[in-house]
């Protein structure tokens, strides 16, 4: 993913991304960073994004910056992607989840969106949700890697060990490695 953002450092795509990836690491000053160049990059939210911010990134102030984004387009659905992300950098899970539903509104077949929201309700101590969101990206894209790995950590969460391990190995999608660690789990 580093490579691509070398290759072209204002791709929307790879910005996001790369926010996302540094959220699951819970690495915020690198999430912001992404996240607030994903805005600056924007061809209709740019001039938003000041540039002086840029080398003294507080979440407060893209979460501001993204605000007035959402109220200047509701209907953008990666705006409403990119605040569910932020949510959870900020650990407000509710939030996260309520801006993940709003883009599920405007765009109902993002695969990986519904694991997003999945992976946020399981956070947020709502696994028997997030399975259904999980079924809901694994319907739209049956290999979706993410997904599958995800229902099974989700079904240990419930305790429902059987399901799991079941799920788990009937998943020809999952990679040996991956398979063999979340069986023995």
């Amino acid at each position: 993913m580093m490579c691509a953002e070398e290759a072209d450092p204002t791709n929307l795509e790879v910005l996001l991304a790369l926010g996302v990836s540094h959220t699951n690491e819970l690495e915020q000053t690198a999430a912001l960073k992404y996240l607030y160049g994903w805005l600056r990059h924007h061809p209709k939210y740019g001039t938003l994004a000041p540039p002086e911010l840029a080398n003294s990134l507080y979440y407060a102030d893209v979460a501001r910056l993204f605000n007035e984004v959402a109220q200047m387009s509701p209907e953008d659905a990666d705006v409403h992607i990119v605040f569910g992300v932020l949510y959870n950098l900020s650990r407000e899970f509710d939030k996260a989840i309520a801006s993940f539903k709003t883009a599920l509104k405007l765009k109902p077949n993002g695969y990986s969106l519904w694991n997003k929201l999945g992976a946020t309700q399981a956070h947020g101590v709502q696994s028997a949700d997030a399975t259904l969101a999980y079924q809901q990206a694994l319907d739209l894209k049956p290999n979706c890697v993410c997904a599958w790995a995800n229902m099974g950590i989700s079904y240990a969460n419930q305790s429902q060990h059987i399901l799991e391990k079941e799920f788990v190995r009937n998943n020809s999608n999952l990679d040996g490695k991956m398979k063999a660690y979340l069986i023995a789990h």
